[in-house]
């Protein structure tokens, strides 16, 4: 915690060790509850005194929801040192399958954790698992204990599962952290053995390996880390990679600079660009610009511009600081070599015309382009005088010299000088990554389909940078623009979602925007993925309607509904009160309907939280308010519109729109009409056409995918699919950068070209 203090403040540091409370908490609380009291907390022993036997325990698998580019590792290090405060002693850290960013990690991990467990990563025991283990691990594991941090490598956990045997590491607690879990650790043929069957289809190399050290350690706590949990919140119910528990919401401190400062509405931080000028740079293939150098697309030029004066303006305040620009238009080199070109030409010559060493037609231009990019700047930030920039650029410009980080460029990592960075790149930029010093970002990286998790980790924009925030901007198409935007407002409501009850994290729904799928469909089981539609209705395929089941939640409604005794009108109510009412109104769940009591009042509890505080009810009683004559069905036989008609549902949806509606029918119930002798009241919810669906597993093995999915494995190179290739697959092994080289098979040409 002195460590952090001095990096990110006393204020951040106290945030960050409440986070890790919280967390460590949460897993020692399961923990015991799963495995008995006595092995860890404060008074634990650190040794595992009953043993679990059998498959992976339910139940143990957490999720620490952080942000994108909040500093989760901070976290992660922060809850470690407290739970071996708390005698967990075997700490095992699974990094996605890039060297650089693993050894970045295994790095930060020694550096911290100095005077506490011991930390050894995947190069150290590569070579002998069983004499690493007995010569290295068995002395500490007990006694310190042990960090073990590893690459999502099919070889590397191979020999982690090797070394965890040797070093008899199920005798001990264990805390496994899964850095971005939903990324590589996901069982990626789950949409195949739906259809299919599990057994003719094998699960997934990384995902199977997983569950390998999972049921080695057995008495462990597995918390999956990430900010995109889509994927992990819809898998199903009993599902090894299903979070049972929040382990935190972790915040970042106040200095974090995230989606409310780019992607509110208006936002002075966001400049959008031709959506023409990103497919023209897409599309050259390698041709730059033919006898036209000086030529560069508005948008990119006035994105550079920015990046220019923002630089040499805060490099007068920190001289020797990293200033970083980023362009990420794709994953395809081509189109990285396209960049580098435009962009290293344009450098060149704008460094030339404010040095007067061009034609004045161009010194003016130049002289024009800058002072757009300072009138930019400006609505954010209290800059100097123009012509001293200018003079303060023409000693500086030369230095930004274009960077490309892919396989072809040895250098696997940025390569930072002390002022003006300028990175392109694609995967390599992507995910996980931290852009030192990121003051202006370039962004068209527009995929066919768009995975809100995917599209969302590519917001490197995100973090702590606040000293640049005055000068930080963001470029990119408007429609981009919109997709990020409703990216950004469902993880706002997916987060008040969880926050408002963390430990009933099952039943949460996840929130899509609109036009958008959540995440990649390889890794979930379609036939139990179920969605709330804006402006559907929904309604009990299974109601309850035995006296016993029904009589006393019957004399409850009788008195909370008896003002409403119009059958025509529709009374504006509290959201509150129509979960109270649905709450006495009882179902099995059926198949694939929609209708399940708990989600339900979750559905309007989430409305609720994102200001939707009324709405309308309607209470059918029928002639003389006896009761209306319905005949009962059979579970799973009732019509479209179930036990209303159409005119009921239609009036509703045409004047409330925006709001929920609860259509109650009371029912005589009479039991020539196949009920009990017991009158009942039935429900019918009409959700309101907002710009959400609500998504979420009910795990009911169904054997029909619903048509309204649409998600069938696409027939073109799915993303996810070759990184998972590249990261499991020893056929792709000679590759000299899997991640980055699989995708040359998409563009035809040979792997090393």
């Amino acid at each position: 915690m002195q460590n952090l203090e001095g990096k990110i403040g006393v204020e951040a540091a106290n945030q960050l060790k409440t986070t890790a409370v919280e967390i460590v908490q949460n897993c020692v609380d399961v923990y015991s509850q799963k495995f008995g009291d006595g092995d860890v907390g404060s008074t634990g022993t650190g040794r595992v005194s009953r043993p679990y036997k059998g498959r992976i325990p339910n139940g143990t698998t957490g999720l620490i929801y952080g942000r994108v580019q909040s500093g989760k590792t901070n976290t992660t290090i922060a809850t470690l040192a407290i739970a071996q405060e708390n005698n967990f002693r075997c700490f095992i850290v699974l990094t996605s399958d890039n060297t650089w960013l693993g050894k970045q990690t295994a790095n930060r991990f020694n550096n911290q954790l100095r005077g506490g467990p011991v930390v050894f990563d995947w190069e150290q025991w590569k070579k002998d698992p069983r004499d690493f283990a007995e010569s290295k691990l068995l002395p500490y594991i007990e006694d310190t204990g042990v960090v073990l941090v590893s690459t999502k490598n099919n070889k590397h956990l191979d020999h982690l599962l090797q070394v965890l045997k040797y070093a008899k590491a199920k005798n001990v607690p264990t805390l496994i952290f899964d850095d971005e879990a939903d990324n590589a650790s996901l069982n990626t043929n789950e949409s195949k053995q739906s259809k299919n069957g599990k057994n003719s289809i094998p699960n997934s190399a990384i995902f199977d390996k997983i569950c390998d050290i999972r049921q080695e350690v057995a008495n462990h706590i597995y918390l999956q880390i990430t900010a995109t949990p889509q994927s992990l919140l819809l898998q199903n119910l009993d599902h090894e990679c299903k979070p049972a528990f929040c382990a935190a919401l972790s915040e970042p401190g106040e200095s974090y600079m995230g989606g409310d400062l780019f992607f509110t509405e208006k936002s002075p931080y966001c400049c959008t660009v031709s959506d023409a000028e990103i497919k023209e740079l897409k599309k050259q293939g390698g041709k730059i610009n033919p006898g036209n150098n000086w030529h560069i697309p508005k948008g990119l030029r006035l994105a550079l511009c920015c990046f220019f004066l923002g630089s040499v303006y805060k490099m007068r305040q920190q001289p020797n600081e990293h200033y970083s620009f980023l362009a990420h238009l794709c994953y395809k080199k081509v189109n990285h070599k396209t960049l580098e070109k435009v962009i290293g030409d344009f450098v060149i010559d704008l460094d030339k015309s404010i040095r007067e060493k061009t034609p004045p037609y161009q010194q003016n231009e130049a002289k024009k382009w800058l002072q757009e990019a300072y009138e930019e700047l400006s609505k954010t930030a209290v800059l100097p005088d123009f012509d001293d920039l200018i003079e303060d650029l023409k000693q500086e410009l030369r230095s930004a010299i274009p960077k490309v980080i892919n396989a072809d460029n040895r250098d696997k990592e940025p390569n930072y000088n002390p002022g003006m960075n300028i990175l392109i790149g694609g995967n390599r930029l992507g995910r996980g990554v931290t852009i030192e010093g990121l003051m202006v970002t370039y962004y068209g990286r527009d995929a066919k389909q768009k995975l809100m998790d995917t599209v969302h980790q590519h917001a490197r924009m995100y973090g702590y940078r606040q000293h640049l925030k005055d000068v930080t901007r963001l470029f990119l198409p408007k429609h981009i623009l919109e997709d990020f935007r409703a990216i950004h407002e469902a993880d706002e409501g997916m987060r008040e979602a969880i926050g408002d009850d963390p430990k009933n994290i099952k039943i949460k729904p996840v929130w899509v925007g609109p036009e958008l799928q959540p995440t990649r469909s390889n890794v979930l089981n379609p036939a139990n993925i179920n969605t709330f539609t804006p402006g559907s209705h929904i309604f009990p395929q299974a109601p309850l309607w035995k006296a016993g089941d029904v009589r006393e939640n019957t004399n409850q409604l009788n008195k909370l509904l008896a003002e409403y005794r119009d059958d025509d009108k529709y009374y504006e109510v509290n959201i509150n009160f129509l979960i109270q009412i649905l709450s006495y109104m009882r179902s099995q769940k059926v198949g694939l309907g929609k209708w399940e009591d708990e989600r339900v009042k979750e559905l309007l509890q989430q409305m609720k939280a994102k200001g939707i505080e009324k709405g309308r009810i309607n209470v059918r009683r029928g002639k003389n308010a006896e009761g209306l004559d319905l005949q009962r069905q059979e579970s799973g036989n009732w019509s479209g519109y179930g036990f209303a008609t159409s005119k009921w549902l239609t009036k509703p949806k045409r004047d409330y729109p925006d709001v929920p509606t609860l259509v109650v029918m009371y029912e005589k119930g009479e039991k020539e009409k196949k009920w009990d002798d017991q009158p009942l009241y039935l429900p019918m919810l009409i959700i309101p056409k907002g710009k959400f669906v609500f998504m979420f597993n009910d795990s009911n093995n169904a054997d029909e995918i619903e048509d309204e999915l649409h998600w069938e494995i696409p027939d073109e190179i799915d993303e996810q699919a070759w990184l998972q290739a590249a990261a499991s697959n020893p056929v792709f092994d000679f590759l000299k950068d899997p991640e980055e080289d699989i995708y040359t098979l998409a563009d035809g040409k040979p792997f090393n070209d």
